[in-house]
């Protein structure tokens, strides 16, 4: 081999390690990949933004649905005691309110010393075919309780909360016919929560 062919075999040399070792991506190589964020994986199932509504009336009086709690509803939503419903393992309902097309039902339970949680289970069984439920301990009024959100076909979601006294249990649910209405429904639902206030003790 020449002077010359000898340089340039070193040089060829050289360019193949440099480009063997240099960083970046090289033609065929898989680029990374970056894995999903928490937040994005998690959606919010309790709706933490949804403020409640403004109070109107008040049901759970003897002019309005007449039952062992009292709570506020917000303009718009009609009362309707004794709604024809089949009972539930002990709950019984007591009262709708309406607003077209959804509504929130109250169930009483007359189970004394059942809990709050023991009540939403057994709401549940009645309500069919649902998926992945979350419970959580929360404020009710000026006490404490146990909320419940789901899902059911076809795009519907569910959404409960319970409260217990000495001598019987308390559930209301929200429910309509799809997530539009769901939506419009939830802060006079919300309001049910803040403003719950048990009449016997």
């Amino acid at each position: 081999m020449g002077r010359i062919g000898h340089y340039a075999a070193i040089v060829l040399t050289a360019g193949v390690v440099s480009a063997c070792a240099g960083g970046g991506t090289q033609p065929g190589d898989a680029p990374a990949t970056t894995p999903p964020s928490s937040s994005a994986a998690t959606g919010d199932v309790w709706d933490s933004a949804v403020r409640p509504a403004s109070a109107a009336a008040r049901v759970g009086t003897p002019q309005a649905c007449p039952m062992p709690f009292a709570f506020d509803v917000s303009g718009g939503w009609t009362p309707r005691p004794n709604p024809p419903a089949e009972p539930r393992d002990g709950l019984e309902a007591a009262c709708d309110l309406v607003a077209d097309p959804a509504y929130l039902r109250v169930w009483i339970g007359t189970e004394a010393g059942s809990s709050p949680r023991g009540a939403l289970e057994r709401f549940l069984q009645g309500e069919g075919e649902i998926t992945e439920p979350h419970f959580r301990d929360t404020q009710i009024g000026k006490g404490s309780g146990v909320e419940v959100t789901y899902e059911k076909p076809g795009d519907q979601r569910g959404r409960a909360f319970a409260v217990a006294t000495p001598l019987r249990t308390i559930v209301v649910e929200v429910g309509a016919e799809n997530p539009a209405d769901y939506a419009k429904a939830l802060p006079g639902y919300l309001l049910a929560k803040d403003s719950l206030t048990p009449i016997e003790r």
